[in-house]
């Protein structure tokens, strides 16, 4: 009977310690594989609400063709209206997003209107609540909610290895939403005149994703998209993002002033 009891209770201990890793897992807290929920595709579907791409409303003179009332042509010099992609945009808090300074930069020198669109295809005009200049960081705050999801924070950062598997999520060439999957290749690299340690990554990345998420493979931030070190512009895997615990500081410092 001591013996039956026994079993039962053991029992009782495994089962409700392994929903406590499962579950934990679901936050990101252990590093438990659970499958189809931390598969690929599951991952990229439940971080596509986390990255935003930005674009900038610019406009321009331009020469246009037009007809008077009696068929006779002429040219026209007339203001024009676009959307020019700037970069991407991380969801840290409920409308407000973190990205790189320099992927907003011209729209404030030259006041422009600044647009972000989800992953459905949605846009909303943002603004800009501050940055720090040196971290190359900006916060962003939308006017209007639209579907967007905060991600879940890769809370011990200082373990990340070299060889692990991470994910870039942003906006290249303005093409829309793009993922690209590749290793962490080094860590606390030193960038020319960037402040602080940076993640390498061989992740392809692009002009466009500048500002946007790389993250392991469970969904957890590791960091922003921040340089590409090119001979082309374009990538060459020398990819770098800015640690996720070096962001949420600044985000914090410019949020709470």
């Amino acid at each position: 009977m001591f013996k039956k009891s026994y079993f039962v209770i053991s029992l009782w201990i495994f089962l409700g310690a392994l929903s406590g890793l499962i579950i934990s897992s679901f936050y990101g807290k252990t590093d438990i594989y659970i499958p189809f929920y931390h598969d690929i595709s599951n991952v990229l579907e439940r971080t596509s609400p986390s990255v935003v791409n930005i674009w900038t409303i610019k406009k321009w003179k331009a020469w246009q063709e037009q007809s008077n009332e009696f068929g006779f042509k002429y040219n026209r010099r007339v203001v024009k209206t676009g959307f020019f992609p700037n970069g991407s945009g991380i969801v840290i808090e409920k409308n407000l997003i973190v990205t790189n300074f320099h992927v907003i930069s011209d729209a404030l020198n030259q006041n422009q209107a600044l647009i972000i669109e989800n992953h459905l295809g949605k846009t909303v005009q943002t603004q800009i609540l501050g940055f720090d200049l040196e971290a190359d960081i900006a916060v962003l705050g939308i006017i209007d909610s639209i579907d967007l999801k905060p991600f879940k924070i890769r809370k011990n950062i200082d373990q990340v290895k070299v060889g692990q598997s991470v994910i870039a999520i942003g906006n290249p060439q303005g093409l829309g939403q793009s993922f690209s999957k590749g290793i962490i290749s080094a860590i606390n690299r030193t960038f020319q005149d960037k402040e602080g340690n940076l993640i390498q990554t061989d992740a392809s990345v692009n002009p466009g994703n500048s500002g946007g998420a790389l993250i392991d493979d469970k969904g957890r931030l590791l960091g922003m998209v921040n340089v590409i070190s090119s001979t082309s512009g374009g990538n060459q895997g020398l990819n770098f993002a800015i640690p996720v615990d070096t962001v949420i500081d600044v985000f914090n410092s410019i949020v709470d002033k």
